[in-house]
């Protein structure tokens, strides 16, 4: 698509809105202006300045009453000062794509994740953390992805390089929606993942989703978010479109995949556990109606619709994959009843027996004796999430952070907070390999530990956070 160029004095004459966006790199933030060019109901553009060339500025004109608006590409993040919120933003736990920032009001509107792969394998909860950083500062995400993906996560690096390793072509789970939908809820803000068709991949599992919406989604949400932003006139528009995201968002779960010889629904076979199961299969359209009034602060908080109310007897035992390391190993020889979400091995468990946890934890590390009651809630469940940090290779350490970072951002946002945010389990985060004493402590798996973790053992003892 060829853009016509203008000046800055044209743009100037025009007196439109303004808005900046700042990204992980400049081709970030011109990608997505790119997108808001082509067949937009809601924005014509017009053109694009280059003064100067790294700083590009798209001028729109609003299509409904001629109102011109204006995006301008800042680039980088690390090129710039940023406001205080961005700065945290993006330093909480990972950084996102994007963020669109309206000029005139000084106010962050929109987070985006944009990416050319599907969420399979260790790439799976790779952008939770930047998810959370945006609901917790109260800005409308959008997470894009694909429905489909080669999974080559069982393939060593240099294979992948050679393109030796061809992968299994899979699709996200039901739980990458379903934290979505809790994000959602618990922050009271959009959280959303979009979806884009993936013929090549989604012919080889045998689904046609070539009508299904992606792109035209994310470039309309994006624009009436804009729009929005200047005089809140936009806002049935918007609770159009993300009822419309949202009930694709269920659609996906709710879809029928083969399973042991038959076939069940998506959920059925990825999250069995109530009651998000029952209310997402058999009151989703009600929920997602909640849903978009809730997160425009039209409706209150409704316990009828909280994901998080866990039916512990609805869950299954826990059956890890971790057998091989120590405090695994104790635990399960111990019989200490442990819980999951799937009867087949998931990445984290948790037990209800917390001050039968904190005796053995206290016979396992004798060196610790005494410190777990301090660091666990007796009265509460405790979650347990294994995972890497780093890897010996000859005599390095490498830094491992993913997918450990995502799984612990995914996994104690889904299971040890109450509706509103507030803890109602214990994180006990156990790194399973041997590390160095000395570590960096600015990498992105541990700013993820340092947030949700109650009490990390790491090196066989307590490591203090």
């Amino acid at each position: 698509m060829l853009l016509q160029v203008i000046t800055n004095s044209d743009i100037k004459k025009l007196k439109p809105y303004c808005f900046l966006i700042y990204s992980d790199n400049i081709l970030e933030s011109i990608n997505i202006l790119d997108l808001l060019s082509k067949d937009n109901p809601f924005l014509e553009i017009i053109g694009v300045s280059y003064e100067p060339i790294d700083q590009a500025i798209y001028l729109f004109k609003e299509r409904q009453n001629g109102r011109y608006v204006c995006i301008k590409v800042l680039g980088k993040y690390e090129n710039w000062e940023l406001p205080s919120k961005i700065l945290d933003l993006i330093n909480f736990i990972d950084k996102p794509d994007f963020i669109v920032v309206d000029e005139e009001k000084n106010k962050e509107i929109f987070v985006g994740e944009t990416t050319g792969t599907a969420n399979v394998g260790n790439s799976q909860w790779q952008r939770e953390g930047r998810k959370i950083s945006a609901a917790l500062k109260q800005i409308p995400m959008v997470y894009q992805t694909y429905y489909s993906g080669t999974d080559r996560s069982m393939f060593a690096p240099d294979k992948i390089d050679r393109g030796e390793a061809k992968g299994q072509v899979r699709q996200p789970t039901s739980l990458q929606v379903i934290n979505h939908f809790i994000y959602s809820l618990r922050y009271q803000v959009p959280s959303f993942v979009i979806y884009y068709p993936n013929p090549k991949y989604d012919a080889v599992i045998g689904i046609d989703r070539s009508k299904t919406k992606g792109k035209a989604l994310l470039e309309q949400y994006i624009s009436v978010c804009l729009l929005n932003s200047i005089n809140g006139k936009y806002k049935n528009s918007k609770k159009k479109i993300e009822r419309y995201i949202f009930g694709q968002m269920l659609n996906f779960i709710n879809e029928p995949v083969p399973y042991r010889k038959t076939t069940i629904k998506r959920i059925d076979k990825d999250f069995p556990v109530q009651p998000t199961n029952k209310i997402l299969k058999s009151k989703g359209e009600a929920f997602i109606n909640y849903l978009v009034e809730f997160i425009n602060r039209d409706v209150a908080l409704s316990e009828k619709f909280n994901l998080v109310n866990w039916d512990y007897k609805s869950f299954s035992n826990w059956s890890h994959r971790y057998k091989q390391t120590r405090l695994l190993k104790l635990l399960t020889k111990s019989k200490l009843p442990f819980l999951s979400y799937l009867a087949n091995g998931t990445k984290a468990g948790f037990t209800l027996d917390t001050p039968f946890l904190i005796k053995l934890l206290d016979k396992f590390y004798p060196n610790d004796n005494g410190k777990f009651d301090q660091k666990l809630n007796s009265k509460l469940p405790t979650l347990i999430i294994p995972t890497l940090m780093l890897q010996k290779r000859g005599d390095k350490y490498i830094y491992k952070v993913d997918p450990g970072t995502g799984e612990i951002a995914a996994f104690a946002e889904l299971f040890s907070k109450d509706l509103q945010g507030n803890k109602n389990m214990n994180v006990l985060i156990y790194v399973h390999v041997p590390g160095p004493d000395k570590f960096s402590t600015n990498t992105k798996l541990f700013k993820a530990i340092k947030y949700y973790a109650d009490c990390l053992i790491m090196n066989e003892r307590i490591y203090e956070i």
